[in-house]
């Protein structure tokens, strides 16, 4: 017998709907503007060791979450992200079209669609509300004022799914990142984004034929090594 989740459609967030790091922005654009810019540069050039490594990134974003979102109520914090989120929805050149083109038919051939991401839930919400997707399910990192409670990176992504009910096997998984191999391996089909020859050999040695790639650019259709439409 199939898992309960084998018919379940997994996508990364940053990287495969949306163009560059949301959070990211969110920090350098609201959180470290104007005064706090000093300590933004102070920061990034004490964290860079630790970003680096890819075992500290983790904790790097946590300092930095931790340290710029400071002296922010949890309704104030709630509202910029909302609005900023909202914002990022509206720009079209952020958006992946294809990604999210191929989300769309994951939907309309009737897959549950729920989308994994490090990014923090009211900010990935907003924007996944703003693109139209209101109804799709997500997976997101959590802040409670400035304090990082969750942080749905890495392996930390099958535990918040399986949190939700969804467990291996999926059936696919879309994602840009090898940070995100933990749930690439526990896909039917997993499907690496905008991938360099050396992201795909090591992605390969770990998931072998399950492995397909995929270069999603501009506003054309996917183009994809094996299959256009959903991956099925």
């Amino acid at each position: 017998m199939r898992a309960p989740s084998a018919d379940t459609v997994i996508f990364d967030f940053d990287g495969v709907l949306l163009r560059g790091d949301a959070f990211g922005l969110f920090m350098r654009r609201i959180v470290f503007a104007g005064a706090r810019l000093p300590l933004a540069v102070i920061l990034a050039v004490l964290l860079a060791p630790m970003v680096a490594l890819p075992a500290y990134r983790p904790r790097a974003a946590w300092w930095m979450s931790r340290i710029g979102l400071l002296g922010r109520s949890a309704e104030q914090l709630r509202a910029e992200l909302g609005r900023f989120g909202a914002d990022l929805g509206d720009e079209p050149e952020r958006i992946i079209a294809p990604g999210l083109r191929m989300i769309r038919a994951h939907l309309d051939a009737g897959d549950r669609v729920v989308v994994v991401t490090g990014c923090e839930h009211t900010l990935a919400r907003a924007v996944l509300d703003a693109i139209g997707l209101a109804d799709v399910e997500l997976v997101a990192s959590h802040i409670r004022g400035p304090k990082l409670i969750v942080h749905n990176y890495g392996a930390t992504k099958v535990v918040e799914l399986a949190a939700q009910g969804v467990t291996p096997p999926w059936r696919v998984a879309y994602s840009d990142s090898l940070s995100d191999l933990p749930v690439l391996a526990g896909a039917e089909r997993a499907v690496l984004v905008n991938a360099s020859a050396r992201q795909v050999a090591r992605a390969r040695r770990l998931l072998g034929a399950r492995l397909t790639t995929v270069t999603w650019t501009g506003g054309h259709l996917p183009h994809e090594d094996r299959a256009s439409g959903p991956v099925s």
